[in-house]
């Protein structure tokens, strides 16, 4: 049997994943490990897949969900997948672009019914969130809420996957599908 398990850089990416994962064509258990922040995340990725066990009739595949946060993310994912090497796991690294803000307003209509906020879609820079540089204090301003937790759950719980305009988060929708698979 496999197993997936999501190491999230923090709370905010738990509670929208526990919202959309039961919307995805994922066919596994999977457990989301959010931590405090990119410093304890990437200090903990060693020591859990080294340390992880399930049993014999369990293998347990991880995604590691790290914002970007305006780096370089071709740089950050190869940082990340050289940590892992040393320990012979099946992982796959996911950069949200740039932040889950971004992911957010990825789905427009989904921040709609949510907040009661009509956003155009049609404005250009709605249409590849991942280009945002500033998604969170855009989407703050938008919906005039501050709590991260509280608009991941409100979005996340209405969110679509099939119309989210992210490439980042489409990225991470096809590897929870690869890493599910047998």
């Amino acid at each position: 049997m496999i197993k997936l398990v999501i190491l999230a850089e923090e709370e905010s990416m738990r509670v929208f994943l526990l919202e959309l994962l039961p919307k995805l064509n994922v066919n596994c258990p999977i457990q989301i490990v959010p931590h405090e922040g990119k410093s304890d995340l990437e200090r903990s990725i060693p020591i859990k897949l080294k340390a992880w066990s399930e049993g014999d009739a369990t293998e347990v595949r991880f995604i590691i969900l790290r914002d970007n946060d305006g780096g370089d993310c071709r740089a950050l994912k190869e940082r990340l997948l050289a940590m892992c090497i040393p320990y012979h796991r099946r992982v796959k690294v996911r950069i949200v672009i740039q932040h889950l803000e971004s992911w957010l307003l990825g789905d427009l209509d989904a921040i709609q019914a949510a907040y009661g906020t009509a956003i155009s879609s049609r404005k250009a820079k709605f249409r590849n969130p991942d280009r945002l540089t500033n998604a969170s204090q855009l989407l703050e301003q938008l919906i005039k809420d501050r709590v991260k937790v509280t608009r991941a759950r409100k979005i996340g719980q209405l969110a679509d996957p099939g119309r989210n305009e992210s490439p980042s988060f489409q990225a991470l929708v096809r590897g929870l599908q690869e890493l599910s698979q047998p």
